[in-house]
């Protein structure tokens, strides 16, 4: 399983701290729904006991009630259907309601209304955005914002009602320490029912607001009390605040409200909203969106004196897609507990229980009766599998996928939930994102790893050597690879990697890769597009097989990628005194959150480890994120950024690659556009550069009789290939270092020619075949 945080002592100390939640304006789930989905976010898991949610919104928009075919039933099912009470309040001919719709609506960026409404056209924008783009995403907030609003200030007894909800549970609490966090309008009931407290008998150790329209002045002039100041009974206030979000219109809300007797001060941050960064499913007052952000699990987690680093079900970044449209789906990956390993929350009695329960089912579904049962990982594979099916909506959209250790899936935010609620019973250790990964865009570039002179020297082909490329596919009736395509699957559909026969590969990143390392053209013909011809791979004899794990567009998931490895780990398992597959090519990544795991531990980078720990070369892109654009006062400029390795490069046990120039190495150096580290961790990578700019190889969409057989390329998804050539050349004449990667790593980094560029940009520098030969 993926290594990842720890749960600190406070976490299970005597005295637990309790967060209660205050939610925000327009219609919700029912409250333990929303109390669920606030955890997750918050904690990425439930928290059960310790956590409450103040739940008003059925106040506000009460369930619509059963039809009555008579009369008095109609009227009275009239009177509780959503929202009556705002019918009410339409009527009102109260000046002072009107006065403070139109206020807001001016304040918020609509034009006004109704017959005490300023005159003169619309206040500053809510959003800094073209009109065609703000006026549907302002109205949609300012409908639920102005009424819900309206309805707490000016619907007869429902401030005192909404309050109460609120007050019971603060009382509820009694003498534990609470953290108050409230979103939208329920930081306008936290601000009112904190001043009104009486005594300091109740243990408030924080109010943290996201989303607060509390710096709204007509907000203001409504709050009571006033002026506005920090409420006594508040040791703490962090208010957390979107640029986007137009209901937190006053970003800071600091200079609002004064300091409390003792001095306590409203911090103010500026953050983005998770769901701020999502064309689809906009929505920068999103709660969830807020509660997913570092800073805001930071603060929570400190004053609940929780580890921020503590175990979790639901991964930070898959949290943040329980806010998104309910109909979208997200590709997650499912890890499963291994067996005698406990769920989290879990006690020993407990999974032992669990264990022996399925034992029995698995002696009743065996016909065993009361034998022995060997209850293994796979068998928990099938059963969340299994299970899954039983949660999703539509299945063919949902694309359950069990492999070894995961099962890879498409949920939408309900299920996600679900999957978090029944966590112990589908026996799961981690939901983690399905990351996305993409390809990172004359063998003239044999002469600068000295493969060229290992060949004519030691006969270095990579005769014997099977080398696996995880790419978009293979254009298979390419002539270049006639007699060394050993087999090639696709993994970007559910189930097994299915073998494909006359193998296309429309975007032809994959065959571009696979001809850098093996293959060669028809001697004496003229194949390149500046006349070339004899063009080979590094290692022309050694076989490939290819697994499209990326799809027509270059773009994949972990989910893919992991089934390949389960492939090749399975391949090599049926294989007697060797190994059928030496190395793995991955031209292909991602980007890397620090905050969801450890910098070389996401489930793509340990499921590497575990294909290396078994005798397999791992050879891995570092990424083409070198370079930056910044905007100045003269324009779009570029700067090199340092720690720019991306996942999986960041591992230690791979050899990652950066980009190098392919003629003047030692004149013009690292590629600018190839990543920089060190790590988050502080370790150097990249290992070592290849040639990476303009490299001529296959085109998969050649045509015979013509010069395009071949095309230049350039990226390090260029160089990682030539550094696999070279180990496949290698290995075929050192055969005794096949299935010792450690050592082969070793060797390859001590025989590497200084370029003279800073370690973080090289690595150890250029590699050098012939050297690495003479050395053993």
């Amino acid at each position: 399983m993926a290594t990842r945080k720890k749960v600190s002592k406070s976490d299970t100390g005597s005295e637990q701290s309790l967060v209660i939640y205050v939610h925000g304006i327009g219609q919700h789930p029912p409250r333990e729904q929303i109390k669920q989905q606030w955890d997750l976010a918050l904690f990425g898991c439930e928290l059960g006991e310790r956590s409450r949610m103040a739940y008003w919104c059925d106040l506000v928009h009460p369930p619509k009630a059963p039809a009555s075919p008579s009369a008095k039933g109609k009227r009275a099912a009239a009177a509780q259907a959503p929202d009556a009470w705002r019918t009410r309040l339409v009527a009102d001919t109260n000046a002072q309601v009107h006065a403070f719709e139109a206020r807001l609506l001016e304040q918020l960026g609509a034009p006004p209304q109704g017959p005490d409404a300023r005159k003169g056209g619309p206040g500053k924008k809510v959003l800094p955005l073209p009109a065609w783009a703000r006026r549907p995403i302002s109205q949609a907030f300012l409908k639920a914002f102005i009424a819900d609003t309206a309805a707490y200030f000016f619907a007869p007894g429902m401030r005192e009602r909404i309050q109460k909800r609120l007050r019971d549970e603060l009382t509820a609490a009694g003498q534990r320490p609470i953290t108050l966090v409230a979103h939208s309008q329920g930081s306008i009931i936290a601000y009112e029912v904190l001043s009104t407290l009486k005594s300091r008998g109740q243990r408030l150790d924080a109010l943290v607001t996201i989303g607060s329209p509390l710096g709204i002045q007509e907000v203001q002039d409504f709050l009571d009390p006033t002026p506005p100041s920090v409420p006594l009974q508040v040791p703490r206030w962090h208010n957390f605040a979107d640029p986007l979000d137009p209901v937190a219109l006053d970003k800071g809300i600091a200079n609002d409200f004064a300091p409390s007797v003792t001095g306590t001060r409203v911090q103010d941050e500026i953050i983005v909203n998770a769901q701020t960064r999502r064309l689809w499913g906009f929505n920068p007052h999103s709660a969830v969106g807020y509660l997913t952000h570092p800073s805001v699990r930071r603060v929570v987690n400190s004053v609940m004196r929780m580890d921020s680093m503590a175990r979790f079900v639901i991964a930070r970044d898959v949290a943040e897609r329980l806010g998104a449209e309910p109909q979208e789906r997200h590709p997650v990956l499912i890890e499963v507990l291994e067996p005698g390993y406990r769920a989290l929350g879990e006690t020993r009695e407990a999974t032992q229980a669990r264990e022996d329960q399925e034992r029995a089912a698995l002696r009743s579904a065996t016909g065993n009766g009361n034998g022995s049962a060997d209850l293994r990982l796979e068998h928990r594979i099938a059963n969340a599998a299994a299970q899954l099916h039983n949660i999703v909506s539509d299945e063919a959209a949902a694309r359950i996928d069990p492999l070894r250790r995961f099962v890879a899936a498409r949920l939408t935010a309900d299920e996600l939930q679900q999957v978090g609620a029944r966590h112990r019973d589908l026996r799961v250790y981690a939901v983690w994102q399905s990351s996305r990964k993409s390809k990172l865009t004359d063998r003239r570039s044999l002469g600068t790893i000295k493969a060229d002179a290992a060949l004519a020297s030691f006969s270095a082909n990579g005769a014997g050597i099977t080398w696996a490329v995880l790419d978009t596919g293979i254009q298979a009736d390419h002539p270049h690879f006639a007699g060394v395509i050993a087999a090639v699957y696709d993994c970007t559909q559910p189930g097994p990697p299915k073998l494909l026969k006359n193998a296309k590969d429309s975007d032809g990143h994959g065959t571009h890769v696979s001809g850098i390392i093996a293959g060669q053209s028809a001697r004496g013909k003229v194949v390149g597009p500046n006349g070339e011809s004899d063009l080979r791979g590094v290692a022309p004899q050694a076989r490939l097989i290819v697994y499209k794990v990326l799809d027509n567009d270059g773009q994949g998931e972990d989910a893919w990628i992991i089934k390949a490895l389960d492939h090749i780990a399975q391949q090599n398992e049926d294989v007697t005194g060797g190994l059928a597959v030496h190395c793995v090519n991955l031209s292909l990544g991602g980007p890397f959150d620090h905050t969801v795991y450890g910098c070389g531990f996401s489930p793509i980078c340990a499921e590497l480890r575990r294909v290396w720990r078994n005798g397999v070369l791992v050879v891995v892109a570092c990424g083409n994120e070198g370079q930056l654009q910044v905007q100045t006062r003269d324009g779009e400029v570029e700067i090199n950024s340092p720690m720019s390795v991306g996942d999986p490069a960041n591992l230690e046990e791979c050899i990652a690659v950066g980009s190098v120039n392919a003629d003047r190495p030692h004149l013009y150096g690292i590629s600018p556009f190839s990543s920089r580290g060190p790590t988050a961790d502080g370790r150097t990578k990249p290992d070592v550069v290849a040639p990476g700019e303009r490299i001529l190889s296959c085109n998969s969409h050649w045509r015979a009789g013509n010069a395009g057989h071949y095309l230049f390329e350039s990226g390090t998804s260029m160089a990682a290939p030539h550094v696999s050539g070279l180990l496949a050349a290698f290995l075929s004449v050192r055969r005794e270092f096949r299935g010792r990667p450690d050592e082969v790593k070793r060797i390859l980094l001590d025989c590497c020619i200084d370029l003279g560029r800073d370690r973080y940009h090289q690595g150890r520098g250029m590699p050098n075949l012939m050297q690495m030969l003479l050395r053993v």
